[in-house]
């Protein structure tokens, strides 16, 4: 591992035991056996390494296709959930601290650029584009929120079957 990881992962140590809101930047480079200098050399802040943290995710999430570009919403749900199902520990960790708000912050820039071929390819207008990114953030987020909020009990196929139902119901209302 390199320093910004041990960074990263001292500061979710420390996480486990304190409230975000306390924890000192001299706690997490102590957990991650670093010395103060080189936290700063890689860091401004313990906000700039929760938000490292969620950039990482958000790249690994988006180098799956799988996971933003289907046909199907069924599979993008299904997908969305298993992938973060596998970082339960760390949306738990937001969660419990009142940080989610950063992982909308990450939502809202990283769905217009999954979305971008998708949008091109239905020759969507600029404005669209704009409440479709809006639209699928909001879905998204508040659903992973939500599913968080209750203790995350329900399997990604679960929630997508659920997704989907809901869906349905909605459409054969009109």
């Amino acid at each position: 591992m390199n320093k910004k990881e041990d960074i990263i992962n001292g500061l979710f140590s420390v996480m486990d035991r304190y409230e975000f809101s306390i924890i000192t930047v001299t706690q997490i480079a102590q957990e991650a056996m670093v010395g103060r200098k080189t936290f700063y050399r890689h860091f401004k802040s313990k906000e700039d390494v929760l938000e490292e943290a969620i950039e990482r995710l958000f790249v690994e999430y988006s180098s799956f296709q799988k996971n933003y570009y289907s046909a199907k919403f069924e599979v993008l749900i299904y997908s969305h959930f298993s992938f973060w199902n596998e970082h339960l520990y760390f949306l738990n960790l937001l969660y419990k601290n009142n940080l989610m708000l950063y992982l909308f912050k990450q939502y809202q820039k990283y769905v217009s650029l999954l979305n971008q071929d998708y949008l091109k390819s239905l020759k969507s207008e600029t404005s669209a584009s704009k409440y479709a990114n809006a639209f699928t953030t909001g879905i998204f987020w508040s659903m992973l929120y939500t599913w968080i909020e209750n203790g995350a009990k329900e399997s990604p196929k679960e929630i997508a079957t659920i997704c989907l139902s809901l869906f349905r119901n909605r459409l054969l209302e009109d």
